[in-house]
């Protein structure tokens, strides 16, 4: 067998996506940069 390894291995992880990441909250993305009042703030953030 030959070793090399295939094209398919070489890209078996998708590379992340350009911007901000989705953290799964209430609103959606998009409502919380648009509309931050009608969400619950970062518990994190201070």
């Amino acid at each position: 067998m030959d070793s090399t390894p295939r094209k398919d291995d070489q890209n078996d992880q998708d590379p992340e996506p350009p911007g901000p990441a989705d953290h799964g909250r209430d609103g959606g993305m998009a409502t919380r940069e648009i509309a931050p009042e009608l969400t619950e703030p970062d518990r994190d953030q201070e």
